[in-house]
């Protein structure tokens, strides 16, 4: 509400922020985009022609900037290489504690990890390439940490099996093999799949439920009409803990 001076009640007047707080603020963000596109094109060629082939001249083509202006940026090959690891490394971590820690039951949380899993590949192909690809070019401590981080991802799927094979929702199989098998299945994408080929990530990540689930023989109608059922229920068992905290 205003008052009779036009200023709104209990408001603060906001200041406008001085000249050079904007400008820093602009450079800041240019300089980000700067080092983004940096990292893209860096990825992209390590990618595509491999680590060794490529070269700083490379990567600045592929950015349309001379060599002396990509120094001012990364001051070799093997630095952008590490940042390309890290970057694949926060890309990795980003979503799956939060779909481990989902209150909902174990074979749903695979399915989602396994749609996780796929459009990762699908949206970071490059990053992913370099890093599945190019470990050996690391330095040693580099090298390392990308394995650790990698053994900590494979945990967290782990756990997620293990769980389900205790309270009896999945198959009594060893948790380390399933989670090699559903991520070695996932991760070889990065070989093969072409985002303007016949099937979008989603269908890929459908069709390796299904492969995961029903395995590769023809279902009985009726029993594939009882895993339907099943999957309904517990889909609503789902929901009922979320309408009861509502309530």
């Amino acid at each position: 509400m205003a008052t009779k001076n036009g200023r709104g009640r209990g408001r603060k007047s906001q200041r406008p922020l001085p000249a050079d707080k904007k400008a820093g603020d602009a450079h800041s963000f240019k300089q980000a985009l700067r080092e983004e596109a940096v990292l893209q094109a860096a990825a992209d060629c390590f990618g595509e022609q491999g680590y060794r082939a490529t070269t700083l001249e490379t990567i600045a083509e592929r950015l349309g900037i001379s060599r002396v202006t990509l120094y001012r940026y990364c001051p070799s090959k093997e630095e952008l290489l590490i940042r390309v690891f890290e970057r694949s490394i926060a890309i990795f971590q980003r979503d799956l504690r939060q779909i481990c820690l989902q209150p909902i039951a174990p074979e749903e949380k695979l399915r989602q990890i396994i749609r996780h899993q796929v459009r990762l590949m699908a949206d970071h192909r490059n990053f992913l390439t370099v890093f599945f690809s190019e470990e050996s070019n690391l330095p040693g401590e580099i090298a390392e940490r990308a394995r650790a981080e990698r053994r900590v991802y494979d945990g967290l799927i782990e756990e997620v099996i293990a769980a389900g094979v205790k309270a009896g929702r999945l198959a009594p199989l060893p948790a380390k093999l399933v989670s090699f098998a559903i991520l070695g299945m996932c991760n070889w994408l990065y070989q093969w799949y072409q985002p303007e080929g016949r099937l979008s990530a989603d269908e890929v990540a459908s069709n390796f439920i299904q492969l995961v689930e029903q395995g590769y023989l023809r279902a009985d109608p009726q029993q594939e009409i009882l895993q339907r059922l099943d999957r309904v229920e517990a889909a609503l068992s789902n929901l009922r803990p979320a309408q009861h905290s509502d309530g």
